[in-house]
């Protein structure tokens, strides 16, 4: 079984979490809100990767209640949701893998959520071919439409990648947003359509934290020959070692500084209601529907279906 802890700056002796204390149960990807609580990812939903027979255990995400112990399942999905970060406004950024009626290698896409789990929107990536995957995506101080993210493929290497920094103020489908792959200054982002997208790529990256508008600390590995290390990267190519422990793998750089205290929506969720409001704007956008006359659709019919448990399902 993972665990969670809550780790403290001052030395104190970190302290485990009471999230989902079954020893079937991983807690993990931990992201602490405003006012304390936690939203983390477990695999307590019981369902399987159905393309792997099940085998590889799906993680949703939770919320614990600090005040009173409680929690909260807040997504629903076949796949993974994880790497969930606060953004700037105080809604949730996370990364959500889509299965359904889509080629399943391109399709761990990044979402926004309010951290009541209400107003699950698309963010960036929907209906496109690349980025295959926005790991580990975090916003830039202040702005919650710049992010840096690892752009990944699937079948290559498991959640490492290429360092790519984002805007989505222009615009939020294949590269659009793209602002540039580091190292890359002056050259577009070009989307490529391949399963292992980053194979071949290097440096690999993993978990970058922004520092400004411009750079940002990550775990990298420049070469295939190369240690893992921490680094300071930034938009002008420069890649600056700050740790390495040979034979060792330091991750997950967290700089320690005092950070203003984001905003935190109020909730929205009546635990006692048995309904829900679900808004939809406009059913003809995106290319479901392309060709259809507008007023054509004068009803929706809404439907579910169960997911597969562990050691089920198939292709």
């Amino acid at each position: 079984m993972a665990r969670v802890e809550l780790s403290f700056a001052d030395g104190a002796q970190p302290v485990e979490l009471p999230l989902i204390p079954d020893d079937d149960v991983d807690n993990y990807d931990p992201c602490l809100l405003p006012d304390g609580d936690v939203i983390f990812a477990s695999s307590a939903p019981f369902t399987g990767v159905p393309c792997v027979a099940g085998h590889d255990h799906v993680v949703n995400l939770y919320r614990w209640h600090r005040a009173d112990g409680r929690i909260r399942h807040l997504t629903f999905e076949q796949d993974h949701d994880r790497c969930p970060t606060v953004l700037p406004d105080g809604r949730v950024l996370y990364l959500r893998w889509e299965y359904t009626d889509l080629p399943h290698f391109v399709s761990r896409i990044l979402f926004t959520m309010n951290p009541d789990g209400t107003a699950q929107r698309a963010f960036y990536g929907s209906n496109s071919y690349w980025p295959n995957a926005l790991f580990y995506a975090r916003p830039v101080p202040g702005d919650p439409a710049r992010f840096f993210a690892v752009v990944g493929g699937h079948h290559d290497h498991p959640r490492m990648g290429e360092l790519v920094l984002f805007d989505s103020r222009g615009g939020r489908v294949e590269a659009e947003g793209a602002v540039q792959r580091i190292p890359g200054r002056g050259r577009p982002v070009v989307p490529v359509l391949r399963d292992g997208l980053t194979k071949d790529s290097w440096p690999k990256y993993l978990h970058p934290w922004p520092l400004g508008d411009w750079h940002a600390l990550a775990a990298a590995r420049p070469s295939p020959a190369s240690e893992w290390g921490l680094y300071l990267a930034d938009t002008f190519d420069n890649l600056v070692l700050i740790k390495e422990i040979p034979g060792e793998a330091p991750l997950e750089p967290i700089p320690l500084a005092p950070r203003p205290r984001l905003p935190m929506p109020p909730s929205r969720v009546g635990p006692a209601n048995r309904d829900a409001i679900v808004q939809l704007v406009d059913v003809y956008a995106g290319p479901g529907l392309r060709g259809v006359p507008r007023g054509t659709v004068k009803r929706l019919r809404l439907f579910t279906y169960h997911f597969a448990y562990h050691g089920m399902g198939g292709r």
